[in-house]
């Protein structure tokens, strides 16, 4: 019987502490790469998501500045050279501006181009409260259209 023991223990191997110990070393040099790219997919997503609300709004001023041009409505309205504001969208706090300049490209008179530019200030529940102009922002998202005089 002592026989069949000792075969048995000599034929059951395990894992040396020396291995354990590269296993790991191994697992611990690849858990950082790994949490370091799935934070940057969450980055990723994130930026496209503030870039899609970006166009949004940049959209949305557009389509008010292309309703406030309707002569027969607001019979008045003249585009300013320049102009920029704040609103708030899915609870962060956004600037955006204006600039207007007469375009050559298309060759007609009396047609304006609008240069938009949209960026993200802050979480809106904050208070944010902080003095940046947009011209020190870089815009998260650009739009140009064309309206007429």
């Amino acid at each position: 019987m002592s026989h069949k023991l000792n075969k048995l223990l000599h034929g059951a191997r395990g894992f040396t502490l020396v291995e354990v110990m590269v296993a790991l070393v191994i697992v611990a040099m690849a858990l950082p790469a790994l949490i370091t790219l799935v934070m940057a997919q969450v980055d990723g997503a994130a930026h496209i998501r503030n870039k899609t609300y970006g166009m949004w709004i940049a959209e949305n001023q557009l389509t008010r500045l292309t309703l406030l041009n309707n002569k027969e409505l607001f019979p008045n309205f003249k585009f300013a050279e320049k102009d920029s504001g704040k609103t708030e969208m899915m609870g962060l706090e956004w600037q955006w501006n204006y600039a207007t300049s007469a375009d050559e490209t298309i060759g007609m008179k009396g047609i304006v181009r609008l240069d938009l530019g949209v960026a993200i200030l802050g979480v809106a529940e904050s208070g944010y409260k902080g003095s940046k102009v947009m011209e020190k922002v870089d815009p998260i998202a650009s739009l140009t259209g064309y309206v007429s005089e």
